[in-house]
């Protein structure tokens, strides 16, 4: 395969349309012009070869998740290149686990311990993502070829190519490729393997941009919590799910005390890094099911999904101690005393006739003002009111 072919063939994945395969022929020598007879085979398969990229091209095209382009990918590739196993994984340091299995064929190389083996896996040991560099692993070389090779039992007498990429700032991805015993990762196959991987990796950048921006739209840049504008559709979510399930629903509004006196005497920079740090403490005291949102200013709402008004108390109480833990002086300076929040709380219920979320909104919303004019820094839960 002559890298003239390979350059076009790459060409024609990426613009993903026929008209690039009437420039691969015109490139492949002799395709102007009558074939000779023993040629004819060698030009059939490279036009099937190109006809499988495109379709590969347009099938991860189609694809609206990454998953689904790393099925594709791993099935597309052992099928054109006789592969005996492919493994793709992917490290993410912000991520839990930060290494994670997206794909596997035969399931007989999953790890024996489960997924869960992966994650003591030191991602440093693995060659390709320490360089980001592919790799040939021959079965006469080194006995120890790749940490993947014992986590996922991946045979060394099999030759494997290895193949890193990177998605976005912070993704690594791994496309790890075993042939037969007894044959041979030639120029050709590594150039083609290559060729797939590029495809796939274009269009999970694309993905990957689409879901940056979407999440830009949905947080607020300072804090990084949900916005304002992602708070009604995501709770009205939670709303319904409480309604269809009859689950609790406890939603919670905080205001940091005095913050304007903090942003007039010690300048906005200061009052930015004390939202960012209880924002940071929301982070760490929440669960991943819970959801926090910047409401505006130095106000911030909390909806606690399947929590009871008494667990709901306890929640805020493990937030509110986690704030008056951070120390302020070193960041702000000459700081008298650190910063202290007012919280209300309320949850969805049919015995107050708190059902929708306007109501909800609108009783934690009270329980905040009665927090204010409580002298601040308490917990106040909502109170409906007494029937005269």
């Amino acid at each position: 395969m002559s890298p003239i072919w390979l350059v076009a063939a790459g060409f024609a994945v990426l613009a993903g349309m026929a008209g690039a395969v009437y420039l691969i022929r015109l490139l492949i020598p002799g395709t102007q012009r009558q074939a000779p007879p023993a040629a004819v085979p060698a030009l059939a398969e490279r036009t099937a070869t190109v006809d499988r990229l495109l379709d590969f091209s347009q099938t991860i095209q189609g694809a609206g998740r990454p998953d689904q382009i790393f099925a594709t990918l791993s099935h597309f590739l052992r099928i054109e290149l006789g592969l005996s196993g492919a493994a793709i994984l992917t490290y993410d340091s912000e991520t839990m686990p930060a290494i994670q299995l997206r794909s596997i064929w035969p399931e007989s190389l999953s790890p024996a311990g489960g997924i869960g083996a992966l994650a003591e896996l030191d991602s440093a040991l693995c060659p390709c993502l320490r360089q980001s560099l592919p790799r040939v692993f021959r079965p006469d070389g080194s006995p120890v070829r790749c940490v993947l090779d014992a986590s996922l039992n991946l045979p060394p007498s099999h030759p494997a190519y290895c193949v890193p990429f990177t998605i976005g700032r912070k993704c690594q991805a791994v496309v790890h490729l075993l042939l037969p015993p007894g044959q041979q990762w030639t120029e050709q196959a590594r150039q083609l393997a290559q060729t797939y991987v590029n495809s796939a990796h274009s269009v999970l950048t694309t993905l990957n941009l689409l879901a940056e921006a979407e999440k830009q739209s949905l947080t607020d840049a300072l804090t990084g919590l949900y916005n304002r504008r992602s708070m009604d559709q995501l709770l009205q979510r939670e709303v319904a799910l409480a309604e269809r399930h009859a689950h609790p629903l406890s939603l919670v509004m905080i205001d940091l005390d005095h913050f304007k006196e903090i942003n007039d005497t010690h300048g906005h920079a200061a009052g930015d890094h004390m939202l960012r740090a209880f924002a940071d403490c929301m982070r760490i005291t929440l669960r991943k099911t819970d959801l926090a949102f910047r409401y505006g200013g130095d106000e911030f709402v909390i909806a606690l999904p399947q929590t009871a008004l008494a667990q709901a108390q306890q929640v805020v109480q493990k937030v509110r101690q986690a704030f008056m833990a951070v120390d302020f002086s070193h960041a702000i300076a000459n700081i008298e005393q650190n910063p202290t929040l007012s919280i209300g709380v309320a949850e969805r219920s049919k015995a107050t006739n708190i059902l929708t979320l306007a109501n909800l909104l609108a009783a934690a919303d009270q329980a905040l003002y009665s927090a204010k004019n409580s002298n601040r820094n308490c917990i106040r839960v909502y109170e409906p009111p007494q029937a005269a």
